[in-house]
């Protein structure tokens, strides 16, 4: 899907609903993402009515997510340090969501640990290509707004179409979802590594 390539788009949406988030500081903002994710694999994991809570907590910890570095931008206030700390939230709110649907009555453990590990090596290759000079690369069909918006669509099944049904693996929407992150995740790392690989190689 490779929502990140819509970023200019997403701009000018964030350019109409961002003026109230411009008074607060975009590493408090970082930190209320990162707290509402935590609460979204919280509810996640308690299942039941808290599903519906969940996807009330996603949405605000992507809306959130998605306002610090604009608000960064727009107050002047962007730096090296307020991207660490965001980068380093991101992947913490990863590994809190993604528990929360592995540890879940309806979740899998097993498919938890590759879909984790997927998710982190996606994100870690995008910013290691940055670190070896090159520009951070966004390649792949699973880029951190894919991930938001699976999460969104699976939670909604799960409420509305909660399916379990058994072939080697129980699939239900939770291991659904985390089956495609590991999967996916996977395709995504190797993506990402393949093309900095190659730019590397013409240096």
């Amino acid at each position: 899907m490779a929502l990140d390539s819509l970023r200019p788009r997403a701009n000018g949406f964030l350019e109409i609903i961002g003026k109230p988030f411009l008074k607060i500081p975009p590493n408090l903002i970082s930190i209320l993402s990162f707290l509402f994710a935590i609460l979204t694999g919280l509810f996640i994991y308690e299942g039941s009515f808290y599903i519906i809570l969940a996807f009330i907590s996603i949405l605000l910890s992507s809306l959130f997510d998605a306002m610090d570095g604009f608000v960064a931008r727009k107050t002047g206030k962007a730096s090296m340090a307020g991207d660490l700390l965001d980068h380093t939230f991101d992947r913490l709110s990863d590994i809190a969501i993604l528990a929360g649907f592995a540890f879940s009555s309806t979740g899998s453990i097993y498919l938890g640990f590759f879909a984790v590990t997927g998710v982190l090596m996606t994100s870690y290759m995008g910013t290691q290509a940055q670190s070896v000079g090159l520009k951070r690369n966004y390649r792949g069909i699973l880029g951190r707004a894919d991930r938001l918006l699976y999460i969104m669509i699976f939670i909604i099944i799960q409420i509305f179409y909660p399916y379990s049904y058994s072939y080697y693996i129980t699939f239900t929407p939770f291991t659904t979802l985390l089956l495609w992150f590991a999967v996916a995740g996977y395709l995504t790392m190797a993506s990402r590594f393949a093309s900095s690989f190659r730019e590397l190689s013409k240096k």
